[in-house]
C-alpha cells in the first residue's frame, strides 16, 4: 500500500498528469474553437465561393445585340471579390457549341451577398438561342 502511495509523489506521476491535463485541454479548445481557427487559416477560392445563381441569356431583345441576366452569390464569410470571370457557351436549339468566350464581370462581391446584373453582350451571336456560364476566376479585394 505504501508503494502505491509513493507512485503518487513520483515525478513521472506528475508528469503524466500534466501530459494528460493538458491533452484534455487541447481536445476541448478544438472541439470548441477548431472551425474559427481553420477559417482564419482558409484562403480565398472564387472557384468555391462564387455561385451562379441564375444564368439567362436573351438573343431575342430588340437591338443589335443579344444580353445576359446573371445572378452571382458570395459564399464567403471572409473574402470580397470583384472583376468576376466567367465562361460563356453559346448554344442552339440543339444544344450544340457554337462558340465559347470569357466575359469578366467588374461588380464587387461582398461575404454573403447576392447579386442579379444586366449585361449587354459585346458581340452578336448568331445562331445561339441558349448560353451556359461558368466561374472561372475573380479578383480578391483587400
Amino acid at each position: 500500500m505504501a508503494s502505491t502511495f509513493e507512485f503518487l509523489r513520483s515525478r513521472e506521476w506528475i508528469i503524466t498528469r500534466r501530459v494528460m491535463l493538458i491533452g484534455i485541454i487541447v481536445v476541448l479548445g478544438i472541439r470548441q474553437y477548431g472551425g474559427q481557427f481553420a477559417a482564419l487559416l482558409k484562403r480565398p477560392n472564387p472557384l468555391r465561393d462564387i455561385v451562379i445563381t441564375r444564368a439567362e441569356f436573351r438573343p431575342e431583345l430588340p437591338g443589335a445585340r443579344p444580353a445576359w441576366i446573371i445572378g452571382l452569390r458570395n459564399n464567403s464569410d471572409k473574402f470580397t471579390y470583384d472583376q468576376i470571370q466567367v465562361e460563356a457557351a453559346y448554344l442552339d436549339e440543339e444544344g450544340t457549341a457554337l462558340e465559347m468566350d470569357k466575359l469578366t464581370i467588374r461588380q464587387k462581391l461582398p461575404p454573403g451577398d447576392e447579386k442579379l446584373i444586366g449585361s449587354v453582350d459585346f458581340k452578336t451571336r448568331g445562331a445561339a438561342k441558349r448560353g451556359k456560364l461558368k466561374i472561372v476566376g475573380a479578383t480578391t479585394v483587400e
